[in-house]
C-alpha cells in the first residue's frame, strides 16, 4: 500500500493510532492504555508497538511508513519541539521529538493535539469549508485548536488555542497547570472526577457511578458518564450540564477574540455525550456571547470522533 501515512494521538489515559492510505481513509488502527507516570523515554515505546500494531492492522509493512505525526497534550515549541506544560503526562520542557524519532526510526512531526483535532476537522470534518475554525476538546483535560484557511495557527511559542487554560473565575478551583480559575479546572475528566470524589467520598451524595467503579474517580471513563447521564443520576447530570453551560461561557469569550466562522466540540466526553451537552453549551454561549447573534455562529460536534487527533497527526505529515 503506497504512501501510508501515520497519526498517533498520545493522550493522558490512552494511545491511538492510525493508518491513512493515499487517499485520506483510515484502514488500520490500535489503542493502548498511556503508562501512569512513566518518563518520555519509558512512554516512547509503548507509542512504537502501538503504531505497529496500527501498521498491521492496515495489512501492509512497517517499512512502508515514511513519516510519523504524533499529537500530545501540552504545548509544542514550533522552534525546538521540545514539550512544555504536558500537566496530565507530568512532563515539562522534555525534547519528545528527539526521543519519539529514535524510537520509531522514523521522521516524526510533533503538534498539540486538540491543535491536531481541529485541523482534522477543518480539513475532512464537520468543519469542512469553513475560512475560520476553532476546536474544544474535552477529554482528561481541555484543550483547544485555531485553524486558519485551513492552516493550523499555533503562534510564535505554540501557545495559541490553549483555551483550557484561560481564567473562567478569579481565584477559582486548582486547575493542574498550578493555576486557580482555568476554564479546564471545570470543564475536563479531571475535572469531574475531582467534583466526585469530594461530593460522593468526603459530603455522601450517592451516584450510580459507584455501582459501576466503586468510589476511585481517578480512572473515570466516558462510556461510564455517558451512561449515568442517560439513566438520569441526579448528581451526573447536574455535573455535566454545569460543566457545558460553563464550556459555553468559554467559548464566548474566544469568538470575542477570534470571531470563527466554526467551532467544534470533539473529546471523549463530547463523543460520548455531545448532542444532549449541546443545549447547556449553547445556553452558555448564548449568555455570554458578545455583540453577535448566537446563531450567527455554528457550534457543532465533532464528526471525526475519536480518530480526529490521530488523523489530525497524520496530516502533519503532509
Amino acid at each position: 500500500m503506497a504512501g501510508l501515512r501515520l497519526g498517533v494521538d498520545l493522550g493522558g489515559t490512552k494511545i491511538y493510532a492510525v493508518a491513512l492510505n493515499s487517499g485520506g481513509a483510515v484502514v488500520g488502527s490500535a489503542k493502548s492504555e498511556t503508562p501512569r507516570g512513566a518518563s518520555v523515554e519509558e512512554t516512547a515505546p509503548v507509542l512504537r508497538c502501538t503504531a505497529e500494531r496500527a501498521v498491521a492492522a492496515a495489512d501492509t509493512k512497517w517499512s512502508s511508513v515514511r513519516r510519523v505525526g504524533i499529537a500530545m497534550p501540552g504545548v509544542v515549541d514550533p522552534l525546538t519541539f521540545r514539550v512544555k506544560g504536558a500537566h496530565n503526562l507530568g512532563w515539562n520542557d522534555v525534547p519528545a521529538r528527539d526521543v519519539f524519532a529514535k524510537a520509531f526510526r522514523k521522521k516524526v512531526s510533533l503538534g498539540n493535539d486538540v491543535d491536531c483535532g481541529t485541523l482534522a476537522e477543518a480539513v475532512a470534518g464537520v468543519a469542512k469549508g469553513a475560512g475560520c475554525v476553532i476546536g474544544f476538546f474535552v477529554g482528561t483535560g481541555l484543550g483547544g485548536g485555531i485553524v486558519l484557511d485551513g492552516k493550523l495557527h499555533s503562534g510564535s511559542h505554540g501557545l495559541a488555542g490553549e483555551f483550557g487554560h484561560t481564567i473562567l473565575r478569579k481565584n477559582g478551583r486548582l486547575c493542574t497547570c498550578g493555576r486557580k480559575g482555568c476554564l479546564e479546572a471545570y470543564c475536563s475528566k479531571v475535572a469531574l472526577s475531582a467534583k466526585l470524589d469530594k461530593l460522593v467520598n468526603a459530603k455522601g451524595e450517592k451516584t450510580i457511578l459507584t455501582e459501576m467503579m466503586g468510589d476511585d474517580f481517578s480512572r473515570l471513563k466516558s462510556s461510564k458518564l455517558r451512561k449515568a447521564y442517560r439513566k438520569g443520576d441526579k448528581l451526573v447530570v447536574k455535573l455535566l450540564d454545569e460543566m457545558a453551560y460553563n464550556l459555553g461561557l468559554g467559548t464566548a469569550s474566544v469568538a470575542a477574540v477570534i470571531d470563527p466562522d466554526c467551532v467544534v466540540y470533539g473529546g471523549g466526553v463530547i463523543e460520548a455525550l455531545g448532542e444532549e451537552l449541546m443545549p447547556s453549551i449553547k445556553k452558555g454561549f448564548a449568555a455570554a456571547l458578545f455583540s453577535l447573534d448566537p446563531s450567527s455562529i455554528p457550534l457543532r460536534v465533532s464528526s471525526l470522533g475519536d480518530d480526529a487527533v490521530a488523523i489530525g497527526a497524520a496530516l502533519l505529515t503532509e
